[in-house]
């Protein structure tokens, strides 16, 4: 894969998943995101920061567009349902 062309190599990925790189990287950082708020008691920031965002209001905003509710609702979501 050394000689192959980025814009190709997009271009094939797209084809073939139906997502472009960006959105399938994005989709799986978010993946571990959710288990991280599931497992841990990590801070959102610090949490943003290990799945490879680093800003967390971009992380957040992210994380809202693609889930539904900000990392914090998330998380009081799983707790209230773990409680009951």
């Amino acid at each position: 894969l050394h000689n192959v062309n980025p814009s190709y190599l997009s271009t094939l990925f797209k084809k073939e998943t139906g997502s472009t790189l960006t959105e399938y990287v994005n989709r799986k950082r978010i993946e571990h995101v959710i288990f991280l708020l599931n497992s841990t008691d990590m801070q959102v920031q610090t949490i943003a920061t290990y799945c490879g965002i680093p800003d967390v209001n971009y992380f957040t905003k992210m994380f809202k567009k693609m889930i539904g509710k900000t990392p914090k609702e998330y998380r009081q979501m799983i707790t209230n349902t773990k409680a009951t």
